[in-house]
């Protein structure tokens, strides 16, 4: 543990100390239980002390008891989610007894009683339904049920984070980053306007986020979740990453009846509609089978339940390439329509070059190397001009995944409850190129094909005991370990030594063929595979915490603590070719300079290679396997407060206290000094393994809320937190030389060679040695061309500002209808800044901060604080499960503003507030609808007709959103300011037109001109008004049940996007382009999946 970690421990003591003494183990939470809570009075309204109110789980008969005070209130905390029976019992009054109350995880159920005199001996049960106001909590959100997560159509491979739309305040989720980075199908969604950062998942109050992607690391069947609680603006004090969702996932547990089911889902092409821009559709096929069972192991006391889930998905991908033209590729360029010159006349600069014969390179010339690798590279098969479209090929990405849950709760005594969960998955993924390319990659998936897996596995043990009467310690502990890996197809393979290439595949890391870039039209990399191949990353968390609940009068006060222990680990080379190495063809190595025809045309970059003539090579090294560790501390205090009979007060305070990051092994981390043009290397000299990062004590992040209960139907809330957001760690400083090191090899001028050829293969690694004292002088030429990122030493998270104001209401017809402003307010929120950028418009180079002082015209990367803004009106209407019919619906009308996009970079570095405006994700409406009906027919008829008719349900999602902002932008060269983004002026109306495909207008592009050199124009970042298409989407499901008793068989068909909407992308945004406002692309065409499941 770091010293400064070790302090803040001290300044804790006393929470910790009441953590130590409770359990030695060091333990991490999350809120994810629920509270009840209420006031007892007499027929008169006076209130009754003394009372003994029993809650008991009516599956497990697990009992939560609690005794009211003198002003009669009671509050049970840290109530396992389930149904309840709620019984008040005082002698002389009689036993009144309250059914059906659900309490599901974060949330607080109230239960009033009002008793009658009479013997104890007599009891009352409470009709009615159950109660559906918030009554006791200021956060908003929302409950997502069992039934809703089993009956919905659950879209992306049936993950339960879809329904994440059908929350106010919610973006349509989306699945972020590549197959290999995300096999799980994690999804993504931005909240109240925050970015994924700000979003926290848990599954049984254990972290389940993926630090470097910022995504979700297990996902679990549906088939074994109990509930998903999704909490936003959240002003409780035990909830940390709270600015977006705190999402809280509770798996289902074994109760005292046997139960189980077995499940499958399918669907394939056949069933799909075409892509709207495609003549063909893809062979897809999908199988997703398992089961489930629970049960007890000791009646009323010990119980189990377990999960497999199996899913086998195969995507179909159609491949349309543009490869060299068969009749090119011996040396024939007769039929081209740009000359062919001879590299080996003229002059270094290129000038004097004499033309080829006939256009005709003679085939002694010819690098027996290329040939032999266009010999890998198949045919073309469709017929088109040269730098077209010529070649059309399908593969299928097939992947496989299990997963499996395990879940103990065992009730030891009437004071200690523990419970232990294990949780697995694991997907795998093969993702081949056209059988055509057999192993040597090639230009499908952009490099990517590949193998990979992502292996998680994810524990917790918890342990409540109740102390007394009024006092709970809830104690946890979890580990989870995420562990990614990707392959190319070719990994331990000497393909470019045995193809001639030498000096490439050094050891299994760097085996495969070395890539092929052919610029000038061409689909890359033409052979070999992506540079980020092959990748290893792993990530493990230890999360320990306790809380302590204290019951002070009308006060139930926790106080807490939380530790967490991050090891991340990271072995990727990708910046500059990758581990395999790669050689660049252009033009210019068979053009002159005053034929830009020829610089610019595919046959002369074909000739270039055919004659072994690159303009750049490159490799990436591998130098340390490099693991960074960081850890946090967070504590506590909140007070839930019953201020009076119809006012309830929170307040609370939450510190969080992170470590900077840092190595495990000196080298591991590196730091760019701007002002002195040096490199700082972690661990060497004095130089600590942090970088000399500054700590921060200063997080302290206050939450009020305060709900007030107008009448027995009516309840109004308000609130206010702050919250913490982390940095966003998937770049900081382990992307640095020298913790990275590749060798480039430039030619001096786009003509010739940097005097290395294939022929002459790679020279063996130059690695860059580290001097004592780890400074690094970033002026020798080795390191003056290079990247870095900045790491400000004295960094600090942000902090977001959360408030609310709520109106909620009982409707008829069991509907709750609620009305509220959420609003928040990021301040120093870091994004990325290109801080060698040109300053000055027109200076080129010269406006560079650095290149006056330096001579460095590099990206320079550094972390910048900048501000937020989201507003909103957000309306719910929702009914929960009653008599066969539930119903949620949301709308949102917001506004979210900010510098970049989640982990982007500040578009215009020479005026930032040039920069500011709409976020990208910004949709100015939002509404979404779900159901769960039970068709009211064939309940009352008799034998087969009853079996046949009745059992039948209609389950839907719906979904209308308007669209995002269209950025308009244009090229940069006559803006003179380089790493700047130019936008064009606006000199009309951009009237939207609305038409869709190739060489239609969707908006009006005269509205647009570009201003004159060196000179801003006069839009700003989504200043222009112009709207991208909406989002409207139908998802139905049609049930039928057949029941045997207490089980049944249940026969569904999930159709998504069952009308059919077509879902365009945003248009073509860049001024000058020849699609420039065309749309041409589009997403989500309707498909149909079937399912079968048998519940016992």
């Amino acid at each position: 543990m770091s010293k400064g970690l070790t302090t803040y421990v001290r300044c804790a003591a006393v929470v910790l100390a009441v953590v130590v003494v409770a359990w030695p183990w060091p333990v991490h939470a999350q809120a994810m239980k629920g509270a009840l809570l209420g006031i007892v009075t007499d027929e008169t309204g006076a209130a009754v002390p003394g009372v003994t109110v029993v809650a008991t789980e009516i599956q497990t008969n697990r009992e939560t008891t609690g005794v009211t005070n003198e002003s009669g209130s009671y509050t049970l905390p840290n109530i396992t989610n389930g149904v309840y029976r709620v019984e008040a019992e005082l002698q002389g009054f009689k036993k009144t007894t309250r059914d059906n109350v659900r309490v599901d995880v974060n949330t607080t159920v109230r239960v009033d009683f009002a008793l009658e005199l009479g013997e104890v001996t007599e009891s009352i049960t409470v009709a009615g339904e159950p109660p559906v106001l918030q009554t006791d909590r200021t956060d908003t959100g929302r409950i997502i049920e069992s039934r809703q997560v089993q009956d919905l159509p659950l879209g992306f491979n049936r993950n339960f984070q879809g329904l994440w739309v059908t929350v106010p305040g919610s973006s349509r989720p989306t699945r972020p980053h590549s197959e290999f980075f995300n096999p799980q199908d994690s999804l993504e969604a931005k909240i109240n306007g925050q970015s994924r950062l700000s979003n926290n998942v848990q599954i049984e109050g254990i972290d389940n986020n993926q630090r470097t992607g910022l995504l979700t690391v297990l996902i679990p069947s549906p088939e074994a979740i109990e509930t998903v609680g999704v909490s936003t603006s959240n002003f409780d004090a035990e909830l940390g990453r709270a600015g977006g969702a705190v999402t809280s996932v509770t798996l289902k547990s074994g109760t005292n009846e046997l139960r189980g089911s077995a499940f499958w889902f399918g669907k394939d092409d056949a069933l799909n509609a075409k892509p709207f821009f495609a003549d063909v559709k893809a062979p897809t096929s999908f199988n997703q089978f398992g089961g489930t069972l629970g049960g007890p192991i000791l009646q009323n006391r010990l119980f189990y339940f377990g999960d497999y889930q199996r899913t086998n998905d195969d995507l179909g991908k159609v491949h349309r390439l543009t490869i060299p033209p068969a009749e090119w590729r011996n040396g024939d360029f007769s039929s081209a329509s740009t000359t062919i010159y001879d590299p080996a006349t003229g002059n270094p600069d290129g000038s004097g070059r004499t033309p080829f014969e006939g256009n005709r390179i003679p085939q002694d010339r010819i690098s027996p190397i290329a040939q032999r690798l266009l010999d890998l590279v198949p045919a073309p098969n469709l017929d088109a001009e040269p730098g077209q479209i010529n070649y059309e090929a399908t593969a299928v990405r097939e992947k496989r995944t299990d997963n499996f849950d395990t879940k103990i709760t065992y009730q030891a005594s009437a004071a200690d409850q523990i419970g232990w969960r294990l949780s697995f998955m694991r997907p795998e993924i093969f993702d081949p190129s056209p059988e055509e390319y057999a192993l040597f990659g090639g230009p499908t998936n952009g490099g990517f094909n590949a193998t990979g897996s992502a292996t998680t596995w994810s524990t917790t043990f918890n342990w409540t005991r109740s102390l007394s009467d009024t006092l709970l310690l809830d104690t946890r502990a979890g580990l989870s370990r995420y562990h990614n890996i990707a392959d190319p197809l070719g990994r331990g393979l000497p393909s470019s030594e045995e193809l001639g290439i030498t000096g490439a595949n050094l050891d299994d890391y760097t085996s495969g063929l070395t890539s092929i870039d052919l610029n000038n039209g061409y689909s890359n990399p033409t052979l070999g595979f992506g540079g980020s191949l092959p990748w290893d990353r792993s990530e493990r968390t230890v999360q320990l915490a306790s809380t302590l609940t204290k019951l002070l009068g009308n006060h139930a006060v926790k106080v807490g603590a939380d530790y967490r222990y991050n090891r991340d680990f990271l072995l990727q080379t990708q910046d500059n070719g990758g581990p395999r190495g790669v050689f660049r063809f252009t033009g210019g190595g068979t053009a002159i300079p005053t034929d830009q025809a020829a610089i610019d045309g595919a046959a002369n970059t074909l000739a270039s290679f055919l004659l072994d003539q690159p303009n750049s090579i490159g490799r990436d090294n591998r130098v340390v396997d490099p693991v960074m560790i960081h850890q946090a501390l967070f504590t506590f205090i909140h007070d839930k407060w019953q201020a009076t009979p119809k006012l309830t007060v929170d307040l609370g305070l939450r510190h969080e206290f992170y470590t900077p990051f840092y190595a495990e092994e000196r080298g591991g981390l590196s730091n760019f000094d701007p002002e002195t043009n040096t490199l700082r290397v972690a661990g060497f000299g004095e130089i600590p393994t942090n970088l000399g990062v500054e700590k921060t004590y200063t997080h302290f992040s206050p939450r009020v809320g305060l709900s007030y209960r107008i009448d027995d139907r009516m309840v109004a809330r308000a609130g206010y937190g702050a919250t913490t957001i982390p940095f966003p760690d998937n770049k900081y400083a382990w992307d640095n030389f020298p913790v990275k090191q590749n060798n480039q090899f430039s030619a001096p001028n786009s003509f010739r060679t940097p005097g290395l050829q294939m022929a002459d293969g790679f020279p063996a690694p130059l690695v860059e040695e580290i001097p004592d004292d780890g400074i690094l002088d970033a002026s020798d030429p080795a390191l003056l061309d290079q990247g870095y990122n900045v790491v400000p030493l004295d960094l600090e998270e942000a902090t977001l500002h959360t408030w609310n104001v709520a109106l909620q209401r009982e409707l008829a017809g069991g509907f709750v209808g609620e009305v509220a402003y959420v609003g928040n307010y990021g301040d120093g929120v870091l994004s990325r800044l290109q801080a060698n950028a040109g300053m000055v418009l027109g200076a080129e180079d010269a406006g560079r901060p650095y290149f006056e002082r330096f001579g460095r015209t590099a990206e320079t990367r550094i972390w910048v604080p900048t501000t937020t803004r989201y507003d909103s009106l957000q309306v719910k209407v929702d009914r929960r499960f009653s008599n066969g019919f539930l119903m949620t619906n949301s709308y949102t009308l917001g506004k979210s503003t900010d510098y970049a996009n989640e982990n982007g970079f500040i578009s215009t570095p020479a005026d930032r507030e040039r920069s500011r405006g709409r976020s990208n994700y910004d949709r100015r409406h939002t509404y979404s609808a779900s159901f769960v009906y039970e068709l009211p027919f064939g309940h009352d008829g008799q034998g087969l007709a009853r079996w046949v008719a009745g059992g039948w349900q209609l389950a839907g999602l719906f979904t209308a959103m308007s669209g995002t902002p269209v950025d308009i932008d244009m090229s940069g060269a006559t803006l003179g300011a380089p790493n700047n983004t130019h936008r064009p002026n606006m000199v009309g109306e951009p009237r939207i037109i609305g038409d869709i495909g190739p060489g239609e207008q969707y908006f009006d592009p005269s509205a647009f001109e570009a201003p004159p050199a060196a000179t801003w124009g006069n839009l700003t970042r989504h200043s222009s008004g112009v709207i991208g298409p909406g989002y409207v989407n139908l998802d139905l499901t049609l049930a039928k049940r057949f029941a045997f008793g207490a089980r049944y068989v249940e026969l569904r068909i999930d159709s998504f996007n069952v009308t059919n909407s077509p879902h365009f992308n945003n248009p073509e945004n860049t001024l000058g382009d020849t699609d420039f406002g065309q749309v041409t692309g589009a997403f989500g065409e309707r498909s149909f999946q079937l399912g079968a499941k048998f519940v016992f």
